[in-house]
């Protein structure tokens, strides 16, 4: 266990990252502080996918049999076409312990989590606490948070990580920018009882309407995003969602039994900087990228691992950590544009399209041996560190 009377590391958001970033800082002898604007969790499922590079991390973190045990593992994927089912992506001769993609609630997710962190770092976790301003120091960080009661305070901090969202008060505070763009298209999501034959495994339906995709969740549920029709049509239903999976794909969702749905746009971004001084920056505070693929929770997972393993190392030299987060950030930044360039291509597969029957043929081949392999490698986010 860490030292308790050196300065901890305060992580900035409660979410998978932040909880995660904090874990993986324990597990280092680095004592982390956690606080969060909220008072209690966010219920939900938003993010489901925890991809087997993200399984890994989790089992160095002890962690990994609870997710398991609370997941579906999604051995493949089904890609039906204009013309029907035309291929496959098996994940099971991908290489490590997991040869799947797991599947499981954020609300799920988060709970593992917490319960971890207040188990190894009992009060660690500090909700109902909003960060108001960050000043450097030579040798810390100040920063003063707001109590849920309205009472302010200074903590000290040897590092601060920044893990609350697209909109981060952290960058904010550190004055670093971040540019983007919102892509074309809307897109809706639900999650219902699953009436589905496909059991375990994911499906991909590239009509030419436009992308629907299925997956399952545990206790038989299964989640169905939609790219919507046009783009200006405000709230979304359950039967806007239900009439267009239906249109597209045949299947008929039960809609007396849907969870609340909800609409959202694909966006990516980029922070200018993901390190500046003592302050860096990881999930969606540092990068956001298309949600189409699953890949932001753990992109930002992959992100606080590398992260809490430089900061550690440096705070155990005795080093100033600035040089090693810089270092970081640099490879963290690439990691984020490869993510961004495999998202783009699963939102090109799911455009509308009048040619369909095209775009069928060239996914038939892209799911033919050996470039199924490469694909399945892709999908569940190997290579990242290569940039590609």
């Amino acid at each position: 266990m860490p030292d308790r009377n050196e300065q901890p590391v305060v992580v900035v958001g409660a979410g998978p990252v932040g909880l995660f970033a904090a874990l993986s800082l324990l597990a280092r002898g680095v004592r982390p502080i956690v606080i969060e604007k909220r008072r209690e969790p966010r219920p939900g499922s938003r993010s489901i996918g925890v991809h087997p590079p993200s399984l890994e991390l989790l089992d160095a973190l002890g962690l990994g049999g609870a997710f398991v045990a609370r997941g579906v593992r999604v051995r493949r994927g089904r890609a039906f076409g204009a013309s029907g089912e035309i291929g496959m992506v098996s994940f099971a001769s991908c290489p490590g312990a997991h040869p799947y993609v797991l599947t499981i609630a954020q609300e799920d997710t988060e709970s593992i989590l917490a319960e971890a962190l207040e188990t190894r770092a009992p009060g660690a976790l500090q909700r109902g606490v909003e960060l108001v301003s960050i000043t450097p120091r030579d040798h810390a960080v100040d920063l003063t948070v707001r109590d849920h009661d309205g009472t302010t305070r200074t903590i000290e901090a040897a590092a601060v990580i920044g893990c609350d969202g697209r909109r981060s008060a952290t960058r904010s505070a550190s004055s670093i920018a971040s540019l983007g763009l919102t892509y074309e298209g809307a897109y809706a999501m639900v999650d219902v009882p699953d009436t589905t034959r496909f059991g375990d495994d994911a499906a991909i339906f590239l009509g030419a309407g436009g992308l629907v995709e299925s997956f399952p969740l545990s206790r038989r549920w299964r989640r169905w995003v939609i790219r919507r029709d046009a783009e200006g049509q405000g709230d979304v239903t359950i039967e806007e969602i239900a009439d267009t999976v239906e249109r597209r794909t045949g299947h008929r969702l039960p809609r007396n039994e849907a969870r609340a749905p909800s609409a959202f746009r694909a966006e990516r971004a980029l922070a200018t900087e993901l390190a500046r001084g003592r302050v860096a920056l990881a999930g969606d505070a540092a990068h956001v990228v298309s949600p189409i693929g699953g890949q932001g929770m753990n992109l930002g997972w992959r992100g606080a691992a590398t992260l809490a393993d430089a900061l550690s190392g440096a705070l155990a030299r005795g080093d100033d950590p600035t040089i090693a987060l810089a270092a970081d950030a640099t490879v963290r930044a690439r990691a984020a544009r490869a993510a961004t360039r495999r998202a783009e291509l699963n939102m090109w597969l799911g455009r509308p399209t009048a040619r369909a029957a095209d775009r069928d043929r060239v996914v038939t081949a892209l799911l033919l041996q050996p470039v199924a392999s490469v694909l399945a490698r892709a999908f569940t986010m190997r290579g990242l560190e290569a940039g590609v």
